[in-house]
């Protein structure tokens, strides 16, 4: 049996739409402050990542590496708007840091994942 061009087009278009469906179930970063590869010309008070879905509060974490190694940040909490939100609570020196993120969505799918800014002194 051989399909007729329109029917394989049709079957092809259900799989990649049912595909598309399985992977936007999935959780995902959607943005964050400090914005990935920003340049500060202050430290900030806190770090926000915002997601697609509700972040899972028992498995989620924000953590911060700096020149100096980890820096201590304040509770990870779950934020308005699909976040995670930790306080900074001391001004960091300038340089480079990464901001790891750890968190799970509606399915339960466990995501890490990391982005980079830096601190240049003020002028």
């Amino acid at each position: 049996m051989t399909l007729r061009p329109y029917t394989l087009a049709a079957t092809t278009l259900v799989i990649a739409l049912a595909a598309a469906a399985t992977l936007s179930a999935h959780m995902a970063y959607s943005k964050s402050m400090p914005a990935k590869d920003a340049t500060l010309s202050e430290s900030p008070d806190h770090l926000q990542v915002w997601f697609t879905q509700d972040p899972e509060p028992a498995v989620s974490q924000l953590s911060l590496e700096g020149p100096g190694g980890d820096v201590a940040l304040g509770a990870t909490t779950v934020g308005d708007e699909k976040s995670l939100v930790a306080a900074v609570p001391a001004p960091l020196a300038p340089g480079s840091y990464t901001v790891k993120w750890r968190s799970a969505g509606d399915d339960g799918h466990a995501l890490r994942g990391d982005f980079a800014f830096s601190v240049r002194t003020a002028e």
